[in-house]
């Protein structure tokens, strides 16, 4: 918990922006990606080919799908990936953890697919797609989208594109081109569109609901069918479930929140100068979030950055889209909580995933993003294993036969698809020993035995199957293969981003430094009305065991209205069924109390016991006189606020009365128990400086 007076952070001058559009690709991102490698210009731009990390293994070495003979993806998908009752984390991470990584994927990357078939066939009899044994229903599914001027040889096999940034830049909540990037923006005050209750916009002609759906408002993913109006992200698959849907809106009001922060700091700026500036804020916390945060959680310790090096391409591998990035499918909660900030679930109740594809109703219903993240931060995810709740394996954008597909098996056939080599084969490319027999991949027989009647060949194993089966390391989320992969991939996008948030070249030390310190806790708090949720959010704690596993620290800095710092200033901090805390601010005006239960904080009051003449003189009669004429105005609340001696919200003669005997020793005091220090919070908001 973070507290300050007049100053809610510190933000340097700007006078790089000029008016209109940015176009410097030296200091600023292009939307979609380009120009980030001065030299290198295509890395990691909207449409450049996915890299190989990783042996094709096309079974015709140019674009026919590998492992032909294998197992099919739905029978593997039934022995090995049901999942009848809950299994939960064994590190206790919370629904956070899956739900920021799936929007973060859609930040990385996209590959859609195209026209070519790549139909499952289902088993005679599946007891899901298949009850009345026809033996004629598949599970229908597309080859991806890959490069024409590719798959025309051995020399020259069949290769992906990634169709937004690679880069953590943002671009879910910003577009990763321009003409997305342009409806999402309001164009007045920095600020992105939103529609009733601070929520997204609607592909509508207002942005609201009521509205007509408009052909301008830019595509969205839609699989279900369910509303034809839908939320408008920078990422089309926005609206796929609520808890993804919530992540946006939080962004996009954190964006908004911080234009009206820097338009007070830096009234002379325009709307570009607003836009631009908050967008490289909201970037920062990405990718503050994803590095100290996130990654940390499932136990991924990277090495210590040392900045920006240009010889890095950071453009995702084929090996992690296809295959390693997808193990947030086995972490999924088949409930969706919907948790009032008082702990109980909200009348509506709780959800099923399954009824929450492309829903948005499920949504519009709470008019809210806050029962989503109380619920999120309440309930452990499932296990990393190799099983998938039947909302995806069964149901997923509806029931069997009606749109349900098996997300399970279409893992398994992507990576066929994409010309992925099968797990030993991925682990030998990457540095890793092979495995020589089952029990090494996981000692549990029920795992191990059932790989075993999948694939009789240890060396024909799908990597995203073996990938999910391999135990844990220890204090880890995934075994050693997703591990490796994972700390390659998030190793480039960081240093090979010349824009990441530590090395920016406009962001100032002050901001980074704010950057680092908000966590993701701050952002959710900052920008809804929860009162109480753990400082890791990612660790799953019930509502009732907050208070006994959460301190804060309050601090701040007290300051004049033009900055300066104010010393000697008292502070009370009133702890509930305690004594006061005090606190007397230093020569540069800071103050902090550390180490306190947050829910216990009760009120912090401040004042500074002056003689009420200390910086009085007559001049201030002069200006308050000119005031009360309306020849000069006083040009600020704060000195209006000041010029209002007997504290009635106006200022008349009365107040020059009361300040000349204050100044001729008559009186000690101002009336109703006024004083010569007065003092605003840094985030309260004027809705009229001319009402006293």
């Amino acid at each position: 918990m973070r507290q300050r007076l007049l100053l809610s952070f510190t933000l340097v001058s700007l006078s790089l922006f000029a008016f209109g559009q940015v176009t410097d690709t030296d200091n600023y991102r292009t939307y979609d990606g380009s120009s980030n490698n001065l030299v290198e210009t295509d890395w990691g731009a909207v449409g450049t080919n996915l890299l190989r990390l990783v042996p094709v293994a096309y079974v015709d070495s140019i674009s026919a799908p590998a492992g032909p003979d294998r197992t099919n993806p739905r029978t593997i998908s039934n022995s090995l990936f049901a999942q009848d009752s809950p299994i939960n984390d064994p590190l206790s991470l919370s629904d956070f953890c899956w739900v920021f990584g799936q929007f973060l994927d859609h930040d990385l990357g996209i590959t859609p697919d195209g026209e070519e078939s790549a139909l499952i066939k289902v088993p005679t009899g599946d007891p899901h797609f298949d009850p009345l044994g026809m033996g004629q229903a598949v599970i229908p599914m597309h080859r991806n989208v890959f490069d024409p001027t590719t798959g025309t040889g051995v020399d020259n096999p069949r290769q992906h594109p990634n169709m937004i940034t690679a880069y953590i830049d943002g671009s879910a909540v910003y577009g990763s081109d321009q003409e997305r990037a342009d409806w999402l923006r309001s164009f007045e005050g920095g600020k992105l569109k939103t529609s009733t209750g601070n929520l997204l916009p609607f592909n509508t002609e207002d942005g609201e609901f009521l509205a007509e759906v408009t052909e301008e408002a830019p595509e969205m993913d839609n699989a279900t069918r369910i509303s034809e109006k839908l939320y408008v992200a920078g990422d089309v698959r926005a609206n796929e479930n609520p808890l993804l849907l919530s992540f946006h809106t939080l962004f996009v009001r954190e964006h908004n929140r911080l234009c009206d922060e820097l338009a007070i700091k830096h009234p002379d700026w325009n709307d570009e100068a607003l836009y631009q500036y908050a967008r490289k804020l909201v970037g920062g916390l990405i990718q503050s979030i994803v590095y100290d945060e996130w990654l940390p959680a499932m136990g991924v310790d990277l090495d210590v950055y040392q900045g920006y090096r240009s010889d890095v391409n950071p453009q995702l591998t084929n090996i992690f889209t296809a295959a390693a990035f997808r193990l947030g499918h086995t972490l999924l909660n088949g409930t969706i909580r919907r948790i009032a900030d008082n702990g109980e679930v909200i009348e509506e109740g709780n959800l099923s995933l399954q009824d929450a594809f492309f829903n948005p109703f499920v949504f519009i219903e709470t008019g809210d993003i806050d029962p989503f993240f109380k619920g999120m931060a309440t309930q452990i995810q499932q296990s990393m294993d190799p099983k998938l709740i039947n909302d995806v394996r069964n149901f997923l954008f509806g029931p069997p036969g009606a749109g349900g597909l098996d997300l399970a098996a279409i893992n398994i056939n992507r990576g066929r698809e994409r010309g992925l080599p099968d797990f030993n084969t991925v682990r030998a490319a990457i540095g890793l020993p092979t495995y020589d027999f089952f029990q090494q991949i996981n000692s549990n027989a029920g795992v191990f035995t059932r790989l075993l009647s999948m694939y009789a060949d240890i060396n024909d194993i799908d990597p995203w199957v073996g990938m999910l089966a391999e135990k844990p390391m220890p204090g880890a989320l995934f075994g050693e293969t997703i591990m490796s992969i994972i700390k390659y991939q998030f190793t480039t996008l960081r240093d090979g981003d010349r824009f990441f948030y530590l090395v920016d070249p406009i962001l100032s030390e002050a901001d980074k430094d704010w950057i680092k310190q908000t966590s993701l806790h701050d952002v959710i708090m900052n920008n809804t009305s929860i009162t109480l949720m753990q400082d890791n959010v990612f660790s799953a704690m019930p509502h009732s065991e907050i208070c006994a596993n959460m301190t804060a620290n309050i601090e701040g800095v007290v300051t004049t209205e033009s900055g300066a710092p104010i010393a000697d200033v008292d502070l009370s901090l009133k702890i509930l069924d305690e004594d006061a805390y005090g606190f007397t601010t230093s020569l540069e005006g800071d103050y902090y109390f550390t180490d306190l239960y947050s829910c216990q904080v009760d009120e912090l009051s401040i004042e500074k016991n002056d003689l009420i003449t200390n910086g009085v003189t007559t001049v201030d009669l002069i200006l308050i006189q000119q005031h009360i004429l309306g020849i000069r105005l006083l040009p600020t609340p704060y000195k209006i606020i000041a010029a209002d001696i007997d504290g009635n919200d106006f200022v008349s003669t009365i107040d020059l009365v009361f300040l000349r005997r204050a100044i001729l020793g008559i009186d000690a005091s101002f009336p109703n128990e006024n004083t010569s220090w007065r003092f605003v919070s840094a985030d309260y908001k004027f809705a009229n400086a001319e009402i006293l």
